[in-house]
């Protein structure tokens, strides 16, 4: 079974999938934050680089976005070979507005991925404007795809292309000619938003939990349980389009929604670089910028007699484990794992074979490329967000070590969360302890404190405390009483 949860209430957004009630995957949307993928806006070209056949494109964010001739329409509708030969000065000029969206979310020092080939996804199609191709879901039967080839290529023009996803096996004509008019009707209306707008200017963001209820719903996933109203109302809507039957529901408890279903817990347990294993054996994270380095080791694992058969084993768990800790920590980029040594082929084809099946469950695109001379096994996985620990923490500015703390915009958000349990409470005021530097920062942003005791009707006293991961509430009562206390 399976259950998408959705924590709408409050600032940050946050979007999870459960399997047998354990966390699996989730992600952030923060009021505040970079650029989503998916998002459109109207940018204006600030840079040509004809070294690069690339441009930079402001699209009023701190950083440029980054946009490739190949993705531009007008580099798609050329010859074979005039492509070979033309430059993107003579496609683009500096100055130009432009209808740009995000297709990498922007990343430490990098802006944004963009492209000009605009797609609008629904559940059983993708349509692009601007790409001349039809695509079909690799998962579809070849019985199936003659049909559904011809259907796709009688419903566009020769500028226009589509992908066929998996939902359309059964080809359930009547829905997809009704999303395919949707997506169409999508598309036309960013252009006239674009049209009386002046650039930079953002057009469109799909809302925080779209992306991944289109990648996670599917006849696994039984309920959608959301704790804001509003939100239920849409998805609620939004999955009367759905053929696969689930339900949604809304949640409407005191307790916040991620504590309820354990998931703030496992959050946190996805920062922390060590994990053990089931048999004793262990996994060490070292997430650096240029990649992820995973260390598999016995531990307290030492098997019975053969010790090739109990490394075999371990590296067999830890392979199944690391795939799931690659998907919950959305690690992404260039990353090696350092598996206990094997010196049978054998044991490393079978170790090949069990990563190969786990990257089935995850809708990232990665390659496995296999143990190099060393012994250490190389793997890509595409990075199209930024992972839970470049959102949830950042490295102290004064450690030279390789550490992180949790970001105050983090504890921020938490607080929030606890001041919301609090609301419909008779006390007047929460006394809270929070580590040093999140009291510091709280010093400097009076304005936020503010607007979360005039939104939830609390009065908030903040002392530095000494625990640095989490926020400790010390008090709660009337704000007299507990502003005589605090002053002492």
């Amino acid at each position: 079974m399976q259950q998408v949860v959705i924590n709408a209430a409050g600032l940050e957004k946050r979007t999870a999938l459960l399997q047998k009630g354990k966390l699996v995957e989730c992600a952030y949307q923060r009021p505040d934050e970079k650029p989503s993928t998916g998002s459109i806006y109207k940018g204006r070209v600030q840079k040509v680089l004809p070294g690069m056949q690339a441009v930079f494109v402001d699209i009023g964010t701190e950083k440029n976005g980054f946009l490739h001739r190949d993705d531009l329409p007008a580099f798609q509708m050329l010859s074979n070979e005039d492509k070979k030969k033309i430059s993107i000065s003579s496609l683009i000029k500096e100055g130009e507005s432009i209808l740009v969206q995000i297709a990498k979310e922007e990343s430490g020092d990098k802006g944004a991925k963009l492209t000009s080939l605009l797609s609008f996804t629904g559940h059983l199609l993708v349509y692009f404007p601007y790409t001349p191709h039809i695509g079909i879901s690799k998962k579809i039967k070849e019985s199936e795809r003659e049909a559904l080839l011809k259907w796709g290529s009688e419903q566009v023009n020769e500028k226009e292309g589509m992908v066929i996803r998996t939902g359309c096996e059964t080809f359930p004509e009547k829905e997809m000619n009704l999303e395919l008019k949707n997506l169409k009707k999508q598309f036309l209306e960013a252009v006239k938003m674009a049209e009386g707008m002046k650039a930079p200017r953002l057009i469109i963001r799909p809302p925080f939990y779209y992306t991944f209820l289109e990648r996670w719903l599917n006849s696994n996933v039984e309920e959608i349980i959301v704790d804001d109203h509003d939100t239920y109302s849409h998805i609620k809507e939004y999955s009367a389009t759905y053929r696969t039957p689930f339900q949604v529901k809304l949640y409407n408890e005191k307790e916040p929604i991620f504590k309820k279903y354990g998931i703030d817990v496992e959050i946190q347990k996805s920062l922390l670089p060590h994990i053990w294993l089931k048999n004793g054996a262990s996994l060490y994270f070292n997430v650096t910028e240029a990649l992820t380095v995973i260390d598999v080791n016995t531990g307290k694992f030492t098997g019975k007699k053969d010790r090739s058969k109990t490394v075999a084993e371990t590296n067999a768990l830890a392979a199944k484990e690391i795939m799931k800790q690659l998907r919950l920590r959305n690690l992404a980029g260039m990353i090696v794992i350092d598996f206990i040594t094997m010196q049978s082929n054998s044991d490393k084809d079978m170790i090949f074979s069990a990563l190969k099946e786990e990257i089935k469950k995850d809708s990232s695109t990665i390659n496995l490329y296999g143990f190099t001379k060393m012994g250490l096994f190389e793997l890509t996985r595409k990075k199209e967000r930024p992972s839970l620990l470049e959102t949830l923490t950042e490295k102290p500015k004064s450690d030279i070590m390789d550490s992180h703390q949790l970001r105050p915009e983090t504890f921020y958000y938490e607080l929030e969360r606890i001041a919301m349990e609090y609301e419909y409470h008779a006390d007047e005021a929460i006394w809270l302890d929070v580590p040093q530097y999140f009291a510091e920062w709280l010093q400097n942003h009076q304005d936020k404190l503010s607007y979360i005791e005039k939104k939830y009707g609390s009065m908030i006293f903040v002392s530095p405390g000494s625990i640095n991961r989490e926020i400790i509430v010390r008090q709660t009562g009337a704000a007299n009483d507990i502003k005589k206390r605090f002053s002492h």
